[in-house]
């Protein structure tokens, strides 16, 4: 495993679960009825990291729920699932940005929020076809 597929398997999906985890606690009406309706489909989402603007990891997260069960790194398939169709989002952001926000870990688990809120303009979601 080279270090930056390590950075998204053991630093960031972990701190993800454990922001949606205290999300959940703290608003479990609202996060139980989206994660029930959520694990109904086979939802992906991708990301694209890049340093200097060329790609260096591509990376699809598989979803069950609001919870990541698989992490496919060199591939990057969206597909998310709603009542109107289908839509392929993934996200864009540069190594460093990406580093950067991982050192906030406890504000992103605390506040997360908030804590990405500050990351947003440095990373650009675009749609597959």
């Amino acid at each position: 495993m080279n270090e930056l597929d390590s950075l998204i398997k053991e630093k960031l999906v972990p701190i993800r679960k454990k922001a949606v985890d205290t999300l959940t606690e703290r608003n479990p009406n609202i996060f139980s009825v989206v994660n029930h309706y959520l694990s109904k489909n086979n939802n992906r989402v991708g990301l694209r990291v890049t340093e200097n603007g060329k790609t260096v990891g591509e990376y699809t997260f598989h979803l069950d729920g609001l919870q990541i069960t698989n992490v496919e790194s060199g591939v990057l398939s969206s597909e998310i699932h709603h009542p109107f169709g289908v839509i392929k989002p993934y996200g864009i952001i540069e190594k460093s940005v990406l580093e950067k926000m991982l050192e906030d870990e406890q504000d992103l688990i605390d506040q997360p929020f908030s804590a990405i809120r500050k990351y947003m303009p440095d990373i650009t979601i675009k749609f597959m076809r």
